[in-house]
């Protein structure tokens, strides 16, 4: 763990410099050349990178979601109908409790394997959710800005395949049911068309 801790240290330190750096170049000159004490210390700059880095009570509301799942999955078939699977999901916490890595499988979805990986944490400056996705249909690594609703609910927004806009609104009933309806939009986000819906029941 030493030498880890170490390893840890060394590329905080290094991210510490590299920013202190990017911070003396967006300054003016006449900026640049004030005494010391009006800029931040490296100790001031490491602190806040600290507190930056942390998990706190927003990562907490990620954690219903650990555990291991069945998932019934329902998308419509741009030519009419349903398209159908079941598969699993497993949702752990990853990075010291920063992130919830999921793992997503459908056996048998459109005739072949469907898997899923996913990461969902908080980013503490940009205070918002983020999120993640990749799998074995698409070359996209797919990106998600998300929000903790009023009424409980969770949504989240990102770019689609097509290169429109995607939504996916997450609710849980209980602690152990979790639906997730996904959402298409073509102009920007103005009008959303119901493309889909999860439902994970836990195991």
């Amino acid at each position: 763990m030493l030498c880890c801790n170490a390893s840890k240290f060394a590329l905080t330190l290094a991210a510490g410099i590299a920013g202190g750096f990017m911070l003396q170049a967006s300054l003016s000159p006449s900026a640049a050349l004030q005494p010391e004490s009006e800029a931040p210390s490296m100790e001031e700059m490491m602190a806040q990178m600290e507190k930056l880095g942390q998990p706190g009570e927003h990562h907490k509301k990620l954690e219903r979601t650990v555990g291991d799942w069945n998932v019934e999955a329902m998308f419509m078939d741009p030519a009419g109908g349903e398209i159908k699977g079941e598969g699993s999901m497993s949702c752990e916490w990853v990075l010291e409790g920063r992130f919830v890595k999921t793992d997503f499988h459908l056996p048998d979805f459109m005739g072949s394997k469907f898997h899923g990986i996913g990461y969902n944490g908080y980013d503490n400056g940009a205070e918002e959710y983020v999120g993640v996705w990749m799998d074995n249909m698409s070359t996209k690594a797919f990106v998600t800005k998300g929000e903790m609703m009023d009424d409980g609910s969770f949504v989240s927004i990102g770019d689609n395949s097509m290169g429109g806009k995607m939504k996916i609104v997450s609710v849980m009933d209980g602690d152990d049911t979790l639906i997730d309806t996904f959402y298409d939009s073509m102009d920007g986000g103005q009008n959303w068309m119901e493309t889909g819906k999860m439902t994970y029941t836990r195991k």
